[in-house]
């Protein structure tokens, strides 16, 4: 059975590192190569689906969406980033990313 899930996230710096933090769900990854922000949050999001799945769950079942500030910075980007290629491991995950200018 094939299910979509989509996860808004905002990136941010913090000193040398990128701080990718979902919206909808709290999940945080982070790199210290701006060119590896979607693989980096793509991780930590099929990371989380494994562990609910492993744990008897659907898939991100249990995970409370970030704080407020969060969806804030996604909601005063300047800028939207999205993956060039899917990710077909598991279920099918989109990913929408934006960047504080």
């Amino acid at each position: 059975m094939s299910m979509t899930i989509t996860i808004s996230a905002v990136a941010f710096k913090e000193g040398d590192a990128w701080v990718i933090q979902g919206i909808e769900h709290d999940i945080v990854a982070h790199t210290y190569d701006v060119h590896k922000v979607p693989e980096a949050f793509t991780r930590a999001l099929l990371e989380n689906v494994a562990i609910t799945e492993h744990l008897g769950r659907k898939p991100l079942e249990g995970i409370k969406p970030a704080p407020e500030k969060y969806r804030k910075m996604f909601e005063d980007a300047a800028l939207e980033l999205r993956p060039t290629k899917s990710v077909t491991l598991g279920p099918e995950v989109s990913v929408r990313l934006a960047e504080m200018a």
